[in-house]
């Protein structure tokens, strides 16, 4: 039985290594975007979401109130020939205002169930995070010097190539008077 380590994979150690840290670079890029994308989301429920249907239903009102007044003008100087046109105009902008009515009240809904459904998820990966940003840099690192010391392990192991003297018709230097 031999008393030295056969060792022949540093090669396939470097190369796990180096896998390794690919993967550490991409799964940090993963993770910060799944909550980049979380919080983006939020942002456009509380603030883009709310302020376009908000706007909407602002204008919507006043256009509302201008047919409304269009048609009482209308009813007013002729009863009989109230306008068919401009009730149908008071209809359509009732509707529509119903409509951003309706869609204002889902993003409310949304803006406070969100956390409540997208927190846990959230949370679970936070120990993804801690794995990917404080334990594998470890590995990293200890498999870095894991293989120095297969190398200088593997280095020892060798037969040194014996150095030959110098041949004696070579004059040695001498150092100057």
């Amino acid at each position: 039985m031999s008393n030295q380590a056969k060792v022949s994979s540093i090669d396939a150690l470097e190369a796990f290594r180096a896998e390794l840290i690919h993967y550490i670079e991409k799964a940090r890029v993963a993770l910060e975007d799944m909550t980049g994308e979380a919080r983006r989301t939020r942002t456009w429920l509380d603030v883009d979401r709310t302020q376009h249907w908000g706007g909407q239903m602002k204008k919507l009102t006043k256009l509302l109130h201008q047919a409304e007044e269009e048609l009482y003008s209308a009813n007013l100087t002729n009863p009989r020939a109230a306008n068919a046109i401009q009730k149908m105009a008071v209809a359509r902008i009732r509707l529509k205002l119903d409509e951003a009515e309706a869609k204002m009240r889902v993003t409310k809904h949304w803006r406070q169930v969100y956390d409540n459904r997208s927190g846990p998820l959230l949370r679970q990966l936070e120990p993804m995070f801690f794995r990917v940003g404080q334990q594998l840099p470890k590995a990293v690192h200890s498999l870095g010097e894991s293989i120095k010391a297969l190398q200088a392990y593997a280095e020892a192991g060798r037969p040194q190539p014996r150095q030959a003297p110098p041949p004696s018709d070579i004059p040695s230097p001498v150092s100057p008077p």
